[in-house]
């Protein structure tokens, strides 16, 4: 029995003498946490400059390559790396802003700085620039719309709304009709500040004058150079009964002899 005792005390004596160990070196890694952010645009190459950790922390670039430092990214994809001979950070991965934030205004990757041989780690915090590297789209690049020639002027007709996965300045701004003085366009603004765009009918359909009505709707974004998308939008005029029958003239009158055959032409009207 005392056996057992003393065989229990033991297990129970190197559990604690580990969790105290444990604690040991989380408070040591817990007092040289520290803190660095960087902010780099997307899309570049792999390789390219993020921040001068070694000049920023005021790591000694031997001390780094003697005692094992290195960048771990959150997650499974390392999006950084540390140059062991410079010291600088650098991307190890070509970044898209867009598939990695896509609803957020902005974006942070986070990573860290673990020098092994001093039991440091240092946290890293680098925000991605949206460029302006997407152009605005239409779900559809041909649409037809069709409406009856007795429409009244001024109906409105909800278009499509092109989409824009750029943030800010860089994202969708602006819509332009062209093409045809019958229609205008009317960009209205949503609960969401989505702008939505309307095809107005400016000036009354005449199918027999015109049964078709070709139209280009552009969207703009604000990017420098602007970058633009485009919807073909064809209006099909359908007939309504607008129109009586009418003769060319509102009186014929015909002189006939009185021995005229029974079946004979008199008159076309």
């Amino acid at each position: 029995m005392r056996e057992m005792c003393a065989a229990r005390e033991g297990r129970w004596g190197r559990r604690r003498r580990s969790l105290l160990l444990c604690c040991v070196l989380v408070a040591a890694w817990e007092a040289a946490w520290g803190q660095l952010r960087y902010s780099v645009p997307e899309e570049l190459p792999k390789g390219s400059f993020v921040g001068d950790v070694a000049k920023d922390l005021a790591l000694e670039l031997a001390a780094l390559r003697a005692r094992g430092a290195r960048v771990v990214s959150q997650g499974r994809t390392q999006y950084f790396a540390l140059h062991a001979n410079s010291g600088h950070l650098v991307t190890a991965e070509r970044i898209d802003r867009e598939q990695l934030c896509r609803l957020l205004e902005k974006c942070v990757l986070r990573c860290e700085l673990i020098v092994e041989g001093e039991m440091k780690v240092y946290a890293i915090e680098v925000e991605i620039i949206d460029i302006n590297d997407n152009t605005p789209s239409f779900r559809e690049a041909e649409v037809e719309l069709r409406m009856n020639e007795i429409t009244a002027p001024a109906s409105p007709f909800l278009l499509s709304m092109a989409h824009d996965p750029d943030v800010g300045s860089n994202s969708l701004q602006s819509y332009a009709l062209s093409g045809d003085e019958h229609f205008s366009l009317s960009v209205q603004a949503g609960a969401d500040g989505e702008k939505r765009p309307e095809l107005v009918l400016a000036k009354a359909l005449d199918r027999e004058e015109a049964a078709f009505h070709e139209l280009l709707l552009t969207a703009s974004d604000g990017g420098e150079p602007a970058l633009t998308g485009t919807a073909r939008i064809r209006v099909v005029v359908l007939d309504a009964n607008d129109n009586a029958p009418a003769f060319s003239q509102a009186v014929y009158s015909v002189r006939v002899p009185e021995d005229v055959p029974v079946g004979s032409t008199l008159l076309s009207v």
